[in-house]
């Protein structure tokens, strides 16, 4: 294929001839050119050439393996961020990869809208590494780890929103990764060259806030009395992307001005009057439910609705449970990094802990915790004795014992959560029935499929009567919609089942 004039060329490691035809249709039709490398040694000789990502496949089979092509271009072409392509079921192999250097691993066969979303991802991230010399080349923090389905759904909405300039409200429980996700949505999008501005919102009283994020008059010089305008965080932020973290923490005094702020893209200063137009994103998170704060009085119905337009939800680690395996090999990478040491492996024995744990602290939890095994670790190997004492206790459970029958307890859970759970239960118990589910909650059935969307829940399998499985008859399911509802981390204020 010939190189177009502006260097956006991906170069695919791998002899399979119709995976190779399938790649380069889905990327041309998103811009991309495709070189092809059919054995390591092509792969090596064509990394010298003009390229913005490498897809490998980690098993060549030439004897020049996929890992050693890696190697090669981390070594000779740090900047350009390297996929690994793995067989489903190989997640060793596709750690190893993390841990060496990738960028990030796939498995065959292909989701290619993902895969595609993955490229476009490794691609900016590339570029803004290149143009910025303030970055380093560790790339980490730049995507959403994992390969559960949720994961993989995030990529793709931050790729889809990095193509737009709309501002984002990023929801989802504490240490979830949030932060991460609001990274990673600067660093694919056209503003990826710009400055990103992180704001604890909830830790910064509120005429404090209002300096921080608007700037104030300070004193020019030691021991004079002229004052000079100190540039604020908006400010700050000019030409790239405000991340304001906890904004349901925010006083309502300083919400107007934030309303202000993303309705006319101006910093108005109240100690002078002035007004001084920027060119931002802004990227909000929270913690809590937005919605019951307006109920509540607490949170602005205007800013709400603003924010509300496009709404990523992060799941909970528990809801993800099979990334922990890669989760732990990027942090303990990043912890090698810091300390210059040798990346330790993970025990099968303790892996099978972090997974059976409960995670309440979710990601960060789970960093923390990685964290303090490594300084136990000896001899390259984090084992089960080195992971903290309470990790190792058994969980407690989620139900309790009320009279003859065992009811769900809820103490400590958000209403959403709460929710979640009663029209999971519910549908279980009426077998998918939605209709029945329906009359139960007091709800119309609409509510349901509404809430099935919002909420992420999978619909039940219907429950197939033995003489229809014994004669290949298909079970009669009255209440399966004519289509189906695309579930979606971005929804819009459309949707009125929310309250």
């Amino acid at each position: 294929m010939s190189t177009p004039k502006n260097n956006n060329v991906v170069l695919l490691v791998d002899a399979d001839d119709s995976l190779q035809k399938i790649v380069a249709y889905h990327l041309k039709k998103s811009g991309y050119e495709v070189q092809v490398a059919e054995t390591g040694s092509e792969a090596i000789a064509k990394a010298e050439g003009p390229v913005v990502c490498a897809v490998v496949n980690l098993a060549i089979g030439d004897g020049t393996d996929g890992m050693a092509v890696l190697r090669h271009f981390r070594q000779q072409r740090p900047e350009i961020p390297v996929i690994v392509l793995a067989d489903r079921g190989d997640a060793a192999n596709g750690l190893a990869a993390i841990q060496a250097g990738a960028f990030d691993y796939v498995t065959k066969p292909l989701e290619i809208g993902a895969f595609v979303a993955t490229i476009s991802a490794a691609v900016r991230t590339g570029t803004s590494l290149r143009q910025s010399t303030g970055h380093s080349p560790g790339l980490r923090d730049t995507q959403w780890i994992g390969q559960s389905p949720s994961a993989r759904t995030l990529r793709e909405t931050a790729s889809a929103l990095g193509a737009t300039q709309a501002d984002v409200l990023v929801t989802g429980p504490e240490g979830s990764g949030k932060r991460l996700f609001a990274r990673m949505l600067h660093h694919v999008s056209a503003r990826a060259r710009g400055p990103i501005v992180i704001v604890p919102c909830g830790s910064i009283p509120g005429d404090l806030l209002e300096a921080e994020l608007f700037g104030r008059f300070a004193p020019s010089g030691a021991g004079r009395t002229e004052e000079s305008p100190r540039q604020g965080r908006v400010q700050m932020a000019e030409g790239g992307t405000l991340v304001l973290l906890d904004i349901g923490e925010v006083p309502l005094t300083q919400q107007a001005l934030i309303l202000e702020l993303l309705q006319n893209r101006w910093i108005q200063r109240r100690d002078s009057g002035s007004a001084l137009p920027v060119s931002l994103r802004v990227i909000a998170t929270s913690r809590g439910n937005l919605r019951a704060k307006v109920e509540a009085g607490e949170f602005r119905e205007d800013l709400f609705y603003r924010l509300n337009a496009l709404t990523v939800q992060i799941p909970s680690l528990r809801e993800r449970i099979e990334d922990i395996p890669h989760l732990s090999g990027i942090f303990l990478q990043r912890l090698s990094m810091m300390r210059t040491g040798e990346i330790p492996k993970i025990s099968p024995a303790a892996i099978m802990a972090l997974e059976k744990y409960a995670w309440p602290g979710n990601v960060r939890e789970l960093e923390w915790v990685l964290e303090s095994a490594y300084a136990n670790a000896i001899a390259g190997e984090i084992r089960l004795s080195d992971l903290p004492a309470s990790l190792l206790r058994p969980s407690r459970s989620p139900m309790r014992v009320h009279g003859d029958a065992d009811q769900p307890y809820v103490g400590g859970m958000t209403m959403e959560a709460v929710e979640k759970l009663a029209v999971q239960q519910t549908l279980q118990l009426c077998q998918g029935n939605k209709a029945a589910a329906a009359r139960i909650l007091d709800v119309t059935e609409k509510t349901i499929y509404n809430k099935l969307v919002r909420l992420g829940l999978k619909e039940p399998a219907p429950v197939v009567p033995q003489g229809a499985r014994r004669r290949g008859r298909r079970p009669l399911n009255r209440d399966t919609p004519k289509a189906n509802a695309s579930e979606s981390s971005v929804s819009g204020p459309g949707d009125k089942s929310k309250g």
